[in-house]
Formats: structure tokens, C-alpha cells, sequence
């Protein structure tokens, strides 16, 4: 007889959210999780608003949320999304070259400067 290798439980931290009074459920693996909010892919949702449930394979947090809710879910999401590649593509390393100042704006208080001279000078 030949014995066989149990596998260990995976720890699986999940999320179910429930819309339609709880007549539909969306089951998605949490990616990122922090004392505010909960990160699934396409949802950000408050902690607060969540219950938590602890299971012999991991964490399950239940959302049960009218389908207004899950929209501003996903709403959240893509602003937050949106956010980190406006900061990545506007990232600049520190000690990197700033763009130079435009010549005229170096140029222009000497000039002002001189006319403003000639006017004093002319008016004496």
C-alpha cells in the first residue's frame, strides 16, 4: 500500500462580495491589504466596511454591499490606478537634471532693468 503525501493547506486570504441583497457573489483573491482598505483586483474597499472572518485555510472578508456600493468599489480602484501611473510617469529621480529656465526669463530683468534706466535718465 502506498502512502500518500498530503499536501499542507495554502493560506488564502480572500474577499466575497455580495450585491443584489446578497443574491450575487464575486469570490477574488486579496492582493494587497493594509488598516484602511482591502486591494482585489478591480476593488478597493474600506476595512471598515468589511467583516472578517477567520477560516482553517486563511482570512475571508465578506462585503455585503447594495450594487451602488461595489460600483464606487470599482470607481475607487481605477482612480487609484490611475494615481500610481500618474506619479510613475511623472517621477523624477532625486539629483536628476531639472529642464533648464527659458533664456528670456534670465534675459527679461536686465532689460526691464535698462529700460527703466533710460526712462529715469530721460525724464531728468
Amino acid at each position: 500500500m502506498r502512502a500518500s503525501r498530503a499536501q499542507a493547506p495554502q493560506i488564502l486570504d480572500r474577499v466575497v462580495i455580495l450585491e443584489h441583497e446578497g443574491r450575487t457573489a464575486e469570490v477574488l483573491p486579496i492582493q494587497e491589504i493594509d488598516a484602511e482598505r482591502i486591494v482585489a483586483p478591480g476593488h478597493v474597499i474600506p476595512r471598515k466596511d468589511a467583516r472578517q472572518y477567520i477560516t482553517p485555510r486563511g482570512t475571508l472578508w465578506v462585503l455585503s454591499a447594495p450594487s451602488w456600493y461595489v460600483d464606487e468599489t470599482r470607481h475607487l480602484a481605477e482612480v487609484e490606478m490611475a494615481s500610481v501611473i500618474r506619479q510613475a510617469v511623472n517621477y523624477q529621480r532625486p539629483g536628476a537634471a531639472r529642464p533648464a529656465q527659458p533664456r528670456w526669463a534670465s534675459v527679461l530683468p536686465w532689460i526691464l532693468a535698462a529700460v527703466l534706466a533710460v526712462l529715469v535718465v530721460l525724464r531728468v
